[in-house]
Parts: C-alpha cells; structure tokens; sequence
C-alpha cells in the first residue's frame, strides 16, 4: 500500500464460474457492489496498478478483459469460486448506476436514425425518382456551351444535350480529361459536334481567351449553363487574388456571362442557367471580407458563393428584361460528384447515405429543365429544384445586395456597371 492509500475491502459469495462487472471508489464509506451472482474473495484498491486486474490464489481457468473510455474502466473477468480476485481501479463503471447523460443522448440517437431514416425512405425515393425533364425539344443547330462538362452533372447535361442535336462545347480546366468524355458522347449519342475549349475560371486571362476564341468561332450562343464549381476548398486564392469559391462559382462565371453576352443577344431567344445551391440559405454576403482574408470557413464560403449565383440570376435578369435573354438559377439536388473531393467528411457520409444521393443524371435534370422547357420566358430571374419552381432565401431576394453585388463583381474584374 502506498502510504495515505485507504483500502475497501468487502467479502461476497458467488458460484464458481460467473460473470461480474462491478463498481468502486476510494471513498472507506462505500463498498464495491456486484451487479449479478454474489462474490467470494476480496477486492482491494491498489493505486499503484491503476485499471488492473487478476487473480490471486490457486486460480485453474480464467478469463479477463478489460477496456478503458477515457477515464472509467470497465473490467469483465470469469474465475473459479472461492478465490480472491484482486482489482485495481480509479474510477468504476456498474449498470446499477444511471447512464451518463452523453450515453443515453447517443444510444437514442443510434436508435433513432435507422428508424428515421426507414420512415423517410419512401419519400427520399419519391425524391429521387421526381424532378425530371421531361421536354422533347430538339435543338439541330443549336450552340450550347456547358462549364465543368468533364464529369459530374455537366457531363451529364452535356450528354443530353448532344443527344437532341446541339452543337456542344465542353469548357473545362482539364482538356485531356474533356477529350475522353467527347469521344464517349460522341460515341453514344451519335453526335460529333462536341467540341472540348480550355476554360479555367480561376484565371481571368483563361476565361477571356476561351471567350476570345469562342465569339471567334462562332456566330451563336442559345444556351450557358455555369455549371462548373468548388466546394469545401481548404483557403487558397485564384490567379487574380479571389478565394477559390467566390472566385470559380461567382467571380469566373460573372465574367465569362458579360463576355458572352452579344453572342446570347445576337441569338435570342437564349438562356443562361447557374448553378447553385440549397446551400445558399446559409450564405451571406459579406462585402468588407469577399475574399475570406478576415475570416474563413470552406463550407460557408461555399454556401456565401452559392448565394453569390442567385443574386447573379436575379440582377442579370432584370438587366436583360426585354432582351430576348433570360436567366435562371437551379438547385441540382445531393449528388454523388466530384465536387466533395476537397472533403474527406463529405466523401465519407456520401459514402454512408449513398442510397439517398441523387445520380449525376438525376442531378441535371433541372438544368435541363431550365434549357430546354418552352414558356418559361416569364419566369426569367427565378429558382428551380427538381424541375419545379423553389423558394430563396432573404439574402437571395434582397435587390440592394443583388445590386452592389453586380458593382462590386464589375470592379473586381474591370467591367462597366451599366
């Protein structure tokens, strides 16, 4: 015994052969208590073998485990009656004793989940299976171009797209990537006229070269869909000093629409379609720190350049009233995409609710949607999801926002406000 050390000791009987997890302190007053059988041996505190645990005396079988949650012990151990059964333990666990509150709020939510999860299923699938574009517009002599079209929901869109006979460009960073998927749609829809332009929209000099060649190239442009985008990106900055999400999904976008702009004009009736996000809802704008330098978390900036898209929509189509061009923002769903890849949490719990996540093929529904459905003229400006129309957020209606927003994009890139 370490000198000072005060020792509990308590006799049970038990039979031989059982099963016992108990509970102690180092407190004279209170003895350790059996939770099932009785014991026969003495338990003694031993501060200087702190969580152990044996067997003294002529002990033939025995089993012992142990395992250790911060600071309680849990010790499980099997022995033949009547022999003494020595343990050492600061602090103790009995299920006698109330679960810990941490416990019993994490026990009910194991519970609760799967059931959740169960009952929501039949909606989550009706979900899934809604929202899609069911159009039969053909567009033979149509010029569309689509950013991020190597994967994902651009991929997918410009697939579709290429199947109703438009002439297609794929706008991407990574061309050699690009030219893999051409040579696939062109495969499968039949179409040759898809066509793969550098476009880097962290780059400002990228986006006016694609834009450059493009109206070079081209004597029409009846549908942009901004589809490409980053998400969750640990800070970084573009090659003009924005942060990579107002940057690529705001900024880049904003740019290429003004230069393009006479092409969609000179082709009217024409679209432009931004891609955004539920996640807007949790998006500001905060003017006095656009770049992230004050403060900056990847997943708000996210949501803050999402936000950005909408008020975009909106302000474009008020600018463009009466013009033939008109502009809509979408939100495509949860989609399994490689936009989580800066994310290990979000690759993980896409992983884990896979089932609930749309596809890329369900995931551009909405853009199509948008590009594709007649009568929708009227509803210039507006927000869709699932090929329905859908609520914005405060900040997403907000006009004055919307419009020293525009001020500010034009500053930043050195446009005209008007």
């Amino acid at each position: 015994m370490v000198p000072g050390e005060r020792e509990n000791r308590e006799d049970f009987t038990r039979p031989a052969g059982g099963l016992g997890l108990w509970e102690s302190w180092l407190d004279d007053s209170t003895a350790p208590r059996p939770w099932s059988g009785a014991w026969s041996g003495a338990i003694r505190f031993s501060r200087g073998s702190p969580r152990s645990l044996a067997v003294a005396g002529q002990a033939r079988d025995y089993i012992s485990q142990r395992a250790s949650l911060g600071a309680v012990a849990i010790c499980i151990g099997a022995w033949p009656g009547g022999e003494a059964i020595v343990r050492g333990a600061r602090q103790g666990f009995s299920l006698l004793q109330p679960l810990p509150a941490e416990m019993v709020a994490l026990l009910l939510l194991l519970l609760l989940v799967p059931l959740l999860l169960f009952l929501a299923a039949p909606h989550i699938r009706k979900m899934l299976s809604s929202g899609v574009c069911t159009s039969t517009v053909q567009l033979p002599g149509k010029v569309v171009v689509v950013t991020g079209a190597n994967t994902g929901i651009g991929k997918e869109t410009a697939k579709e797209l290429a199947q109703r006979g438009a002439r297609v460009y794929i706008a991407c960073r990574d061309v050699q990537k690009g030219e893999l998927v051409a040579r696939e749609i062109q495969s499968s829809t039949g179409n040759q006229q898809v066509l793969v332009r550098k476009l880097d929209l962290a780059d400002t000099k990228s986006i006016r070269a694609f834009a450059e060649d493009f109206s070079a190239e081209e004597k029409h442009l009846h549908i942009l869909i901004n589809n490409a985008g980053v998400m969750m990106c640990p800070y970084s900055k573009t090659a003009d000093g924005f942060e990579m999400h107002m940057g690529v999904n705001h900024l880049g976008h904003f740019l290429l629409t003004h230069l393009l702009l006479a092409k969609l004009k000179e082709s009217a009736p024409s679209r432009v379609i931004n891609v955004s996000s539920l996640a807007h809802h949790l998006g500001r704008i905060y003017f006095h720190n656009l770049q992230g330098e004050k403060f900056y978390n990847a997943g708000l900036a996210y949501c803050h350049s999402k936000l950005a898209n909408i008020l975009f929509t909106r302000e474009l189509a008020r600018r463009l009233k009466g013009s033939g061009v008109t502009a809509y923002s979408v939100h495509p769903g949860t989609v399994n995409s490689e936009l989580i890849r800066h994310s290990a949490l979000m690759r993980w719990m896409w992983r884990l609710f896979s089932f609930f996540i749309k596809t890329p093929q369900q995931g551009a529904q909405t853009s199509l949607y948008c590009a594709l459905t007649e009568g929708l003229e009227s509803l210039s400006g507006n927000h869709f999801s699932d090929c329905h129309l859908a609520w914005v957020s405060a900040q997403a209606r907000n006009e004055t926002i919307g419009r020293r927003l525009w001020d500010v994009s034009c500053d930043l890139l050195g446009l005209p406000t008007d």
